[in-house]
């Protein structure tokens, strides 16, 4: 019986990991093991090898690919990844697969496929989408691992090939970071309020609580305990072609409550009430616990990119830059540490699996007081 490991990484954090054996391989005899590891929670692990367990007893996952076109292995390939991954996340990977891979290998063979195929491919999806060539050049990478591993091809071309590296051409985002200061985020939550209650309650509680964009626009008034001042955060949004889904998390550890302020609780109770007036003329009771907070004209949940749009618009009224909806979660964070938290409180609410993703942030929020250590030292030497 395979059994799940708990272990220790570098960063101090207990991960578990499994090694499955899957019996011997027909062609050379040898013994096959199928290892995984990184998961947050012994549940995860388990859920993971019962996945494998039926894939290998299905003779699904080491299954030969009879045509040998890189297409039905890339076919095999994401039937077995979208097991692994959240709905959303393998949306994005088969819109990527349907719109760049299968249109440029169409009907070639794998062990056809050369390292000039592959270089190619490369530097046309990093003129057509730069932003994300990596990932999807990733796919092909995986999908030809998996052609290697059912001895297809006796080598993976991808790894080989010559990343390009676009040129250093420092934005607007980066000349201004993606995250407001005290005065500009004031500026821009006092513009909010005089703009739409419902804008300012959303944008109040991003800015006051460090929760992803998609986890505030999950929330229903359940998730609220006015009393205690908490907010549970156990579920995300993520928009996939057709709609929007409700799916957990990012990782295990976003799921955690925070604290809110006592303002940014009034806040969200004035919302609350005038949501309710807002339903009810159109024949809505919204005096039910599973009522979206931030709801759309539909009464459904409102899009990330709406709220970009929101950002825009009064970023413009109140003449401050405009920063993503993922910037107003790093100026929850960088203004955290100003106030003088520790690195644990931060990582704890804003639900880090990894203390480096913390770490990153906290290095970014000390460059401008590095400036003045020397002064800041000797002044307290002096007192």
């Amino acid at each position: 019986m395979t059994k799940i490991i708990r272990y220790t990484n570098k960063d101090n954090e207990t991960l578990y990991k499994f090694r499955y054996y899957a019996g011997l391989d027909e062609l050379t005899g040898k013994q096959r093991y199928i290892r995984r590891q990184g998961f947050t929670s012994e549940k995860a692990a388990k859920n993971e090898l019962l996945k494998i367990e039926y894939l290998v007893s299905t003779n699904q996952y080491f299954k030969d690919v009879k045509s040998g076109k890189f297409s039905d292995v890339l076919d095999e390939w994401l039937a077995l990844h979208k097991e692994t991954v959240k709905q959303s996340t393998f949306a994005i990977i088969k819109g990527r697969a349907t719109n760049h891979i299968k249109p440029y290998f169409k009907d070639m063979y794998v062990d056809k496929i050369t390292l000039r195929h592959c270089q190619d491919f490369t530097n046309r999806m990093f003129k057509v989408a730069p932003a994300s060539y990596k990932d999807i050049t990733n796919i092909v990478k995986n999908v030809l691992d998996y052609a290697l591993r059912l001895d297809m091809i006796k080598s993976n071309p991808m790894l080989y090939v010559i990343k390009p590296r676009k040129k250093v051409d420092v934005s607007e985002t980066e000349k201004h970071g993606n995250f407001y200061n005290k005065d500009e985020l004031n500026k821009f939550l006092d513009t909010a309020k005089n703009t739409n209650l419902k804008k300012y309650a959303l944008f109040r509680l991003l800015a006051y609580s460090g929760m992803r964009v998609g986890e505030c626009l999950a929330l229903t008034w359940h998730d609220l305990d006015f009393n205690k001042k908490l907010v549970s955060i156990n579920k995300t949004i993520a928009s996939i072609k057709g709609g929007v889904i409700v799916q957990p998390p990012k990782t295990a550890s976003s799921n955690r409550k925070v604290s809110l302020d006592n303002k940014t609780i009034q806040i969200l109770k004035s919302w609350q009430l005038e949501q309710r007036k807002q339903l009810f003329k159109v024949g809505i009771n919204a005096m039910n616990d599973k009522q979206v907070i931030f709801n759309n004209y539909e009464n459904s949940y409102t899009r990330d990119s709406t709220v970009n749009l929101w950002i825009k618009d009064i970023a413009k009224k109140a003449k401050v830059y405009p920063i993503s909806t993922h910037g107003l979660r790093h100026t929850h964070s960088t203004l955290m540490f100003a106030s003088g938290m520790d690195i644990k409180q931060v990582q704890a609410r804003l639900g880090h699996s990894k203390i480096d993703t913390t770490l990153n942030i906290y290095t970014h929020a000390l460059k401008e007081r590095n400036n003045n250590i020397g002064d800041e030292f000797a002044k307290y030497m002096s007192n």
